[in-house]
């Protein structure tokens, strides 16, 4: 997605870290096995935590072997094994990245939309096997992405109103599967996350928007420029969503997998506000971290 989820690395204790990366390394293995080598230039921390938090709610019990692979060929690293969940994040993600490309080759201008054209084409082949894997969610990631371009062709003034419609899109991911209470709680942490990564990027995009004019829902809504009062109500409305993921983090099991859960709340309570506090001081977030470990 867009690399804003991640974990404080630097306050996990050796055992945590080593779990984090692993279940990082296990989805760049699954990625290429379910969806082609080339997909795996779409890993990113989201789908890792995404892919945690459907392994909490399924109970999966990962297991994990030291491995060499491309980006790191002289020396093992210890790697998860492929499982259910890692395997439906490979699919997932790249899903999503083809259909947002899509969108960028519509809505972008130059140089831009270009760029898109040849990254849709580079993800072509990725997208169909995707797809044969998890035909009905294509179908309603399309769908979502769909509504979204169509709120902001308007230039919809509302933040709520397109950051939900994008809530809903990663609920349908984060849930797709599941069924019951574990697919109640998959859809809230899902949609709250998916408010708080759309509020985030137009927030890291707010001053590249104003300059090209192209649609913000913030720039709407503050003008401009924002005022320290204004970030402020921003950051208080994106701990509220947390608070929310916090209330469904809550019901799930994590004594299945202590380690597990204090990554995910590290994540929550640490890395998130992080970011936050990263992108309202106006610091750029770097979204494409395939490369970074």
């Amino acid at each position: 997605m867009f690399g804003y989820v991640r974990a404080a690395r630097e306050e996990m204790r050796i055992k945590e870290y080593e779990y984090y990366r692993a279940s990082y390394c296990g989805l760049c293995l699954s990625m290429g096995k379910c969806t082609g080598q080339c997909s795996r230039m779409l890993l990113s921390y989201d789908f890792a935590y995404l892919a945690n938090v459907r392994m909490a709610l399924a109970g999966t019990e990962p297991s994990f072997h030291p491995r060499r692979c491309i980006a790191h060929p002289f020396r093992k690293r210890m790697m998860m094994d492929r499982n259910e969940q890692l395997d439906f994040c490979a699919v997932a993600s790249t899903i999503l990245a083809y259909e947002k490309c899509r969108d960028n080759v519509a809505d972008e201008r130059g140089f831009a939309r270009l760029r898109a054209r040849l990254a849709s084409l580079f993800l072509k082949g990725a997208y169909r096997r995707a797809k044969k894997r998890a035909p009905e969610l294509a179908e309603k990631v399309h769908a979502h992405l769909a509504r979204l371009a169509a709120l902001e062709k308007e230039r919809t003034p509302s933040v709520d109103t397109v950051a939900a419609v994008f809530g809903d899109l990663l609920a349908d991911v984060t849930a797709y599967g599941f069924e019951g209470s574990a697919a109640a709680i998959a859809r809230k942490i899902g949609f709250e996350t998916g408010r708080v990564i759309y509020i985030l990027d137009a927030l890291d995009d707010f001053g590249e928007d104003v300059k090209k004019g192209r649609y913000n829902p913030l720039v709407l809504v503050y003008g401009e420029e924002m005022t320290q009062t204004d970030k402020e109500g921003i950051k208080d409305a994106l701990l509220l969503y947390l608070s929310e993921i916090e209330s469904a983090f809550d019901l799930m099991d994590g004594t299945k997998d202590p380690i597990r859960q204090e990554i995910l709340n590290n994540i929550l309570y640490l890395g998130i506000p992080q970011t936050v506090d990263r992108v309202l001081s106006g610091k750029k977030c770097q979204k494409e971290e395939h490369n970074e470990q």
